[in-house]
């Protein structure tokens, strides 16, 4: 899996919800860093918007023509295996989950997951800075503070935390995600 941060999304004439995703730059191999990644076919990817309306993403497969590898070329509005955008997801974090139209048990779902997966995610970005040589002081800090000063406070910390995590290979994958 790889994500983007540069793209268009272009809507489907006939479909008003299903849209294409445009990359504008280019993609590398996460695992041996190859440049040369050849498009096999696309998928269809459902995500949900703060208004809780539907959109279908058409994201390209790539092969690397290196290790073999393929993997799906996302943008960085979306999570990994999740159903809601990453700004509904980062709303939702920080307590602004009244701005999203969604159930709330798909609230407590979200606060749940990130709430397991929060230190694993500032764990792997401080691995990130220590191998980059980026020091920054994360002492008596929680995890979530970690990972803020890590990508930024500002809005869409959550996208930028999950790109440099996912690029890396550092990525949770879940046992569904193996199953389909």
């Amino acid at each position: 899996m790889i994500i983007i941060e540069k793209y268009r999304l272009v809507s489907d004439e006939n479909d008003k919800s299903k849209f294409y995703m445009k990359s504008e730059e280019k993609s590398i191999c996460p695992l041996c860093s190859c440049s040369d990644l050849r498009v096999i076919g696309s998928r269809k990817r459902i995500a949900l918007n703060s208004r809780g309306e539907k959109l279908a993403i058409v994201i390209r497969r790539l092969r690397c023509s290196k290790c073999g590898r393929i993997h799906h070329e996302l943008p960085d509005m979306l999570v990994p295996y999740k159903r809601y955008s990453s700004a509904c997801i980062e709303a939702i974090v920080e307590g602004r989950g009244d701005e999203i139209s969604c159930e709330n048990s798909s609230i407590y779902r979200i606060k749940e997951w990130f709430g397991y997966i929060m230190g694993y995610i500032a764990g792997s970005l401080g691995a990130i800075a220590v191998k980059m040589g980026i020091e920054i002081e994360v002492k008596e800090r929680s995890a979530f503070q970690r990972i803020k000063a890590y990508v930024g406070k500002e809005k869409g910390w959550l996208a930028r935390a999950v790109r440099t995590t996912v690029n890396t290979y550092n990525w949770v994958h879940t046992r569904s995600a193996f199953m389909s």
